[in-house]
């Protein structure tokens, strides 16, 4: 109510309210008046209108959404009026918004937890043992759909203890000596007595999937955590046993080196696979790995690329009368891989106190616990870390208080400290980003900054420039956003964004019919993964490069591996590896509208629908999403009999009135889309019976097919650019825009035209503009 009574009181004051009135009466009344109200949407009294409506009127006009295509439109400078107008309002009406309290999603509490204690990033998850973010809609950043509660507060708890013995995984002032174990391959334990035969001069494993094989002995659990240096001889055999081919039927048999946790309920249960090489059938290789072992964890082998479940290949060979009956009652004797000799040595730590030690406590030696000033300080250094700020005296006493009670009970600092430093990784300090109500402090702006792009807690640098207050300088703070993007951590924003942006991250929830042969490829050639990392891939070279974003809408070129390049009938001479491969002239495959996983995640497995990937382009690229479909207009159903085409179909729904208007502009994109199959292949016909046409209207200009699109987005990028800083945008900021931020996109859009929308540029902009530096 506050919003709309400021908002009257601006219109009749401090802005002219004749001409956004006039504007409304020319374009927009006639569907939002007194006598219709298009969306329960009325404009024909200026004074009645609140916040939110001329947020939304900015955004219709600013994307050129309304007036709708078949009516009068307006000029450009009316346009640009009738937004100045809006923005006006906001600079003198919009108050700051609330006080900031995000919480950090699982990806950052995992980045961060690994930064503060030192652990290996890729080996070990902390963030794994903590429930899955439950994000109904928009960024894994925003705050609101951050959510905390008790239970949540007890897996943080217990993730953080467990990290904590992880790093400090020791009380000893000298570091542990290495042993060697020479492992007896006729006590190694895993997988299942069928498919695993244990000897004294060898072990095969004949079974993929999740088996696992280990040391039996119970000296195979690490001690102490360190480098170790497994070493492994074996081959590959069996590969003709049977009359017929067995799982993996072609390429070498592939060995794999992981590592588990002894704790069964533990966070790393499933087991972490470090390495796998390729092996020579009937030739023995010998491999040596240098991995990571924490304490309380073990190394495994496993067979990387074997069937996960033999019986099943069995049996399908049997009703095929390929192999006999009886071999499903025998032995497996599919492919399997020979171990003849597995060691483990270690650990080799060459420094002590070891990197999680130094980290943790913040010292190069292991710190005197009996010295209560250096408890002390031990405890202000890590809160300082923890809660990523300098922390008053006030806030730590508690701490430093729990940890003598803690010492009372246990009788040991090094107990102690695990348990004082996990409190304090369960707080609300360490889980929770604090940021002001107006403009942001030092340190809020540094962790919002590496949040932002690299998705974990700053680093020494960003810290002493927080503490010093230089991040606020406009100078030192440009800098700095250019060093953070070209850390290699900077491809955690590259991934985590571009992932939620195009939601890419849903790609696999509705997989093709592997049982149809069109569709066998996809599995085959590990195609969900590659389309994935062929999106990923585009995304990071626009932004490593500073090309402009007009290369997402279209494009000559690339990531392919040769399982893509077979799908897309493209010549590719490499292999499993991605390179960049410019297409040839008559590919219509350019921008993110040819990649696979675009086509496939709007798709169903089964069919394609016009209608989702119209909806696709309309919310994902231009950031415009149509509303929901009313209540009583029936869902569009396929014709599966295939007596109608899809455009006819949409033809007739968009005969109801209640869906013409929606349909009017979702439906041209998602037509010219129809050239793709379910799975992205380029198609000219449903079957040989029915032909597929591509041709509509978009933004009042006609095209034939998706090239075509292409083009009319490409003359009007400006909405495709606007959508993506306000993504970017509200991706860093954690919450969604509003009203007042509207100027500051305005501002960065014009300043990226002049420079062809250079994506790099753009990003460097929003972090150093006031979309950063304020709440």
């Amino acid at each position: 109510m506050r919003h709309f009574l400021l908002f009257s009181v601006l219109i009749a004051s401090s802005v002219n309210a004749v001409e956004p009135q006039a504007f409304f009466k020319e374009h927009c009344v006639k569907c939002h008046g007194e006598d219709k109200q298009k969306g329960d949407v009325r404009l024909d009294d200026v004074s009645r209108l609140d916040l939110g409506l001329w947020q939304t009127i900015y955004e219709q006009v600013a994307s050129e959404e309304m007036p709708p295509d078949d009516e009068p439109q307006p000029t450009d400078a009316e346009r640009v009026e009738l937004k100045n107008h809006v923005l006006a309002l906001a600079t003198e009406g919009s108050g700051p918004s609330a006080t900031g309290f995000r919480r950090l999603n699982k990806r950052e509490y995992s980045n961060t937890v690994n930064d503060l204690l030192g652990l290996q990033n890729g080996i070990y998850d902390p963030g794994e043992y903590i429930y899955d973010d439950e994000i109904d809609h928009g960024f894994d950043t925003a705050a609101e759909e951050l959510v905390i509660s008790n239970e949540l507060l007890l897996e943080y708890l217990g993730s953080a203890e467990k990290s904590l013995r992880l790093a400090l995984f020791s009380d000893r002032e000298t570091k542990p000596e290495s042993r060697l174990i020479d492992v007896n391959t006729r006590r190694m334990r895993g997988g299942s007595n069928r498919y695993v035969t244990f000897s004294n001069e060898h072990m095969l494993l004949r079974v993929g999937g999740k088996a696992k094989v280990y040391d039996g002995e119970q000296s195979r659990v690490m001690t102490a955590s360190g480098n170790y240096k497994i070493t492994v001889t074996a081959s590959g055999i069996d590969r003709d046993r049977y009359p017929v081919k067995f799982h993996p039927a072609e390429g070498p048999l592939k060995l794999g080196v992981g590592v588990l946790q002894e704790t069964a309920a533990s966070v790393t249960s499933q087991g972490t696979l470090l390495h796998s090489v390729d092996l020579k059938d009937h030739e023995e290789q010998t491999f040596t790995f240098d991995v990571w072992i924490d304490k309380d964890h073990y190394p495994y082998l496993s067979f990387v690329n074997g069937s996960g479940k033999p019986i099943t290949q069995v049996r399908s060979n049997i009703r095929r009368r390929k192999i006999p009956k009886s071999a499903a009652k025998q032995p497996f004797f599919g492919p399997a891989i020979r171990v003849t000799e597995y060691k483990i040595e270690g650990p080799f730590n060459e420094d002590w106190p070891p990197k999680t030690f130094r980290t943790t406590y913040d010292s190069e030696e292991i710190p005197d616990f009996e010295n209560a000033d250096e408890r002390q300080q031990l405890i202000q250094r890590f809160a300082n870390r923890a809660f990523r700020r300098t922390v008053p005296v006030e806030v730590v006493s508690p701490y430093l208080q729990y940890l003598n009670e803690q010492y009372f009970a246990t009788k040991s600092w090094h107990e102690s400290f695990i348990r004082t430093f996990a409190a304090m990784m369960a707080s609300h300090d360490f889980l929770y980003l604090r940021e002001s109500d107006d403009e942001l402090d030092a340190f809020a702006l540094a962790n919002r900054l590496s949040y932002f792009l690299w998705s974990t807690m700053p680093d020494a640098e960003l810290f002493a420039l927080a503490e010093s207050g230089a991040i606020t300088k406009p100078a030192v703070l440009r800098e700095q956003v250019e060093r953070l993007l070209n850390d290699p951590r900077s491809e955690r924003f590259s991934e985590s964004f571009v992932d939620q942006w195009l939601s890419i991250d849903t790609l696999g929830s509705m997989p093709p019919d592997g049982k149809k042969p069109e569709f066998r490829a996809y599995y085959r050639e590990n195609l969900e993964s590659a389309m994935r990392e062929e999106t990923r891939l585009f995304f990071s070279h626009i932004l490593n490069e500073n090309r402009s974003v007009r290369e997402f809408i279209d494009s000559d070129y690339s990531f392919l591996n040769q399982g893509l390049a077979n799908l897309y009938g493209i010549p590719f001479d490499g292999g499993k590896q991605f390179e960049r491969v410019v297409f040839p002239e008559t590919a219509k495959r350019g921008g993110l509208l040819g990649h696979a996983s675009i086509l496939t995640l709007t798709s169903n497995g089964v069919e394609t629908s016009p209608v989702v990937r119209g909806h696709w382009v309309l919310d994902e690229l231009l950031g415009t999403p149509p509303p929901p479909a009313p209540k009583e207009v029936p869902a569009l159903v396929p014709d599966l009999q295939g007596l109608t085409t899809v455009r006819q179909q949409l033809e007739k729904h968009r005969s109801e009135a209640a869906c013409m208007e929606c349909h009017r502009r979702m439906d041209p994109p998602g037509l010219a889309l129809e050239s793709f199959d379910p799975i992205g292949r380029f198609r000219t016909n449903y079957s040989p019976d029915q032909l597929i046409t591509t041709d509509s209207e978009f933004n009042g200009q006609k095209f034939e097919d998706v090239e075509g699109l292409k083009t009319i987005m490409m003359t009007q990028l400006e909405p495709f650019a606007r959508s993506l800083i306000v993504k970017i945008s509200e991706y860093s900021k954690g919450r969604k825009l509003e009203l007042a931020d509207l100027k500051t996109v305005e501002d960065i859009l014009g300043a990226s035209a002049a420079e062809d929308f250079k994506l790099r540029d753009m990003i460097v902009a929003i972090a150093t503009s006031e979309l950063m530096t304020r709440r």
